[in-house]
């Protein structure tokens, strides 16, 4: 086309037609700028498909993530509220009198001062946020409900930070300056993986009122207690806000979702 142009371009100059040669000329220029045009757009697109496509990989990835999220909130809301369980029964039982109740005791105060501290799988999101790519997610419903998500997990953050020091003073070393620590585990030799329990009959009776005085001392101390009321309270809102949380993950997989089908 454009050999065309030059040709008549040619012709116009010899026969000195310069109205017809300006014409000509200006076509020319006209159709080099569509040209680029079209050449830009052409580029435009292709570099909107390729960052869609990549888009499309992070967004795969964050809701893999998310689904393992969704169970591992679960389980430590589940782990909270457990523990809040155990601080109710102690803090409203009879004195233990038995050995029967001294187990039954024993095991709440081993669920309590087990401390299991929150691990979040968010890898896609800090590889997003420590590269500076986290512009590529377009959807801003997804982005802001990502940046709520992380702010809840310094939430969790500061709660755990908070519970763990009142944890250490009043229920855990309380615990172990005062009686005989997990008197009901299999300490006669190392295995792989939690220690076997024992059994009430694995314990020699002579053990029994040592166990049992033990286990009325943690009862009636009012440190020990203040300490279950702090856990009880801590565990059982903690329980809430990771409960919140699964909460917000399936909704934000319903958001990348839709923005998949797109």
């Amino acid at each position: 086309m454009i050999k065309f142009f030059r040709k008549i371009r040619q012709k116009t100059l010899i026969e000195n037609k310069f109205s017809k040669y300006l014409l000509y000329a200006i076509g020319e220029i006209i159709l080099v700028v569509i040209g680029i045009l079209i050449a830009l757009q052409i580029n435009n697109s292709n570099e909107t498909r390729k960052a869609r496509a990549v888009e499309i990989n992070y967004l795969e990835n964050l809701k893999a993530d998310l689904l393992i999220e969704s169970k591992n909130i679960g389980g430590y809301s589940e782990y909270n509220f457990r523990k809040a369980e155990s601080c109710t029964y102690m803090l409203n039982t009879d004195m233990p009198e038995t050995i029967e109740d001294a187990v039954n005791y024993v095991e709440r105060v081993e669920n309590v001062s087990y401390w299991f501290g929150f691990i979040k799988n968010n890898n896609t999101f800090k590889e997003l946020m420590s590269s500076g790519q986290f512009s590529l997610i377009k959807n801003d419903s997804i982005k802001n409900a990502f940046l709520l998500l992380d702010k809840n997990y310094e939430l969790i953050s500061m709660l755990e930070l908070n519970m763990r020091g009142e944890f250490e003073k009043l229920i855990f070393d309380r615990s172990v300056e005062n009686t005989k620590s997990l008197i009901f585990l299999d300490i006669s030799k190392p295995r792989y993986g939690h220690s076997n329990r024992l059994t009430i009959e694995d314990i020699p009776k002579s053990q029994h009122p040592k166990i049992i005085t033990d286990v009325q001392w943690l009862y009636n101390d009012q440190t020990f207690n203040n300490g279950l009321r702090h856990a009880f309270t801590n565990n059982s809102y903690l329980a809430g806000v990771h409960q919140n949380i699964g909460e917000e993950i399936e909704n934000l997989l319903k958001l990348i979702d839709e923005e998949l089908e797109k």
